[in-house]
């Protein structure tokens, strides 16, 4: 069974009170109908009872024509009301509709049949009036409590809405005296940008423009405003363009920081790559003659002790000179060619390779190499940094080998997604890390006293691995062993 409708009925006179209740009854199966006699009582019942619709006769004991529609009016809870009146004056039918009253019925002229569709249409009507009620107040809660500041701004540029909290919270009045859009707050610099986006805006119903400006804020400060201008001219609910602002002066101060950033970074790499090329290239010429020097001395020939010292100091210096040449020119290569064309690469070949090229080395300190590449056969990468990295893992493997047993290399190769893994290990005399973690790619470090480390090696194999997108990782116990973890990528 449908729920009953609940109509109020505020009418004096019993005999239009009978006759409206039995046109209800005519008309609805069920219906409750509560029955006030005088305006008072209707307000009591309307404090404390929620009803479908009020039927409202104007002329009462305690009130009477408009004075009756203004009190009651507050009291309806969003219910309809229709008036019930003898009088057929049509201009006063228009001010009472005006009042908010849905519907105007003249008595004598009340059927069934007109009482239930004046009823139907509105309870309908009401129901679009409350759901646009509900949504203006929603969007205008939203307008006005939102951070952004919101304008509906005329043709001819009269402010005629702005939003409170947005004024307030941006400190930003885009009125003058005279309620227009204030043009000369606008910074000069952007003046004729802005309005030209205006101007286009205004010309096409719907279209929509962001622009970046500086506004003034107070007599001396500018703020840089974004705002978003929308054409609703045609939209008879706003009929004018509407202005969305916020203020992004924080932004923009952030945005000048870092490109100010980016371009002394810039200046800064610019001139790290002139001082390398400067020192590779300059440098290489005298070097080259004290080379040339050291060679045509004949240590034989000379036959004081002290002479011989210094040339002997002498030439490992013009040797050491050149080794942190060769050193320096290598990093610049990596740091110039990060753009290199790559290639797949058989890990199998690159391995014999470098074990060919150490075989010497290999068979007189009786080691032993395995590797398993089955996984994983081939790399995308570039063969002379491949080479580069597994000849200096292999040769650090040999120098820090421990004396107390067979050094034993091991290299494996797998799949992972879209990267390959290379795991290169050894039992060698290995490193403690939580003293070197921090070091261990670093440049010019080194961590055992050997004479032959010169503590470049790990520094070109994490520049070679990362310049072309690569990661490594390294773990290593003392006494145990070490073992790297090369992740390529792949595409």
């Amino acid at each position: 069974m449908s729920q009953a409708l609940k109509i109020l009925l505020v009418e004096d006179s019993e005999g239009d009170f009978f006759l409206v209740h039995e046109y209800l009854k005519e008309v609805y199966d069920n219906v409750e109908i509560e029955h006030c006699w005088r305006l008072l009582e209707a307000k009591k019942s309307l404090s404390t009872t929620q009803f479908d619709i009020i039927l409202l006769d104007l002329t009462l004991p305690d009130s009477n024509g408009k004075e009756s529609i203004i009190e009651i009016m507050d009291l309806l809870q969003g219910a309809p009301l229709i008036v019930l009146t003898g009088y057929a004056d049509k201009n006063f039918a228009v001010d009472t509709m005006q009042l908010g009253v849905q519907d105007y019925l003249i008595k004598d002229d009340v059927t069934p049949s007109i009482l239930f569709k004046s009823i139907s249409y509105s309870i309908e009507r009401n129901k679009i009036y409350q759901l646009f009620l509900s949504t203006e107040k929603k969007f205008r809660s939203i307008v006005e409590n939102s951070s952004d500041g919101y304008a509906l701004i005329d043709l001819d540029g009269r402010v005629r809405e702005l939003s409170p909290y947005g004024k307030l919270k941006i400190n930003l009045n885009l009125m003058n005296e005279e309620g227009f859009f204030k043009v000369g707050s606008i910074h000069p610099d952007h003046r004729e940008s802005a309005l030209a986006t205006f101007y286009e805006v205004s010309k096409h119903h719907g279209e929509i423009r962001s622009v970046e400006l500086k506004y003034r804020v107070d007599e001396n400060d500018y703020h840089w405003i974004e705002s978003t201008i929308y054409n609703l001219l045609n939209e008879p609910s706003v009929g004018a363009i509407v202005l969305n602002y916020r203020d992004i002066n924080l932004r923009k101060l952030e945005e000048e920081q870092r490109y100010a950033l980016i371009e002394e970074l810039m200046q800064s790499n610019a001139d790290l790559k002139q001082f390398g090329f400067i020192t590779s290239h300059n440098l290489r010429a005298p070097l080259t003659n004290l080379l040339s020097i050291v060679d045509l001395l004949d240590m034989n020939k000379i036959k004081d002790d002290s002479t011989k010292e210094l040339l002997g100091a002498f030439k490992n210096a013009t040797f050491q000179l050149n080794d942190t040449l060769n050193d320096l020119i290598k990093v610049l290569f990596i740091r110039e060619n990060r753009f290199i064309a790559l290639s797949q690469i058989d890990f199998e070949t690159v391995a014999s390779k470098n074990i060919h090229s150490l075989n010497a080395l290999i068979n007189s300190s009786d080691i032993k190499i395995d590797f398993d590449f089955s996984e994983a056969p081939t790399v995308l990468f570039d063969s002379n940094y491949l080479e580069s990295i597994l000849l200096n893992l292999m040769s650090n493997s040999i120098k820090f080998a421990s004396p107390d047993r067979r050094l034993n290399i091991k290299m494996k190769s797998r799949k992972e997604g879209d990267f390959i893994i290379l795991e290169f290990s050894d039992n060698g005399i290995g490193m403690d890390m939580e003293r070197v973690k921090d070091r261990i790619f670093g440049l010019y470090q080194r961590f055992h006293d050997r004479p032959d480390s010169k503590g470049i090696g790990l520094y070109l194999i994490h520049s070679q691995v990362t310049a072309l997108g690569g990661k490594i990782r390294v773990t290593s116990k003392v006494n145990e062993g070490t073992t790297f973890y090369i992740t390529f990528k792949q595409g």
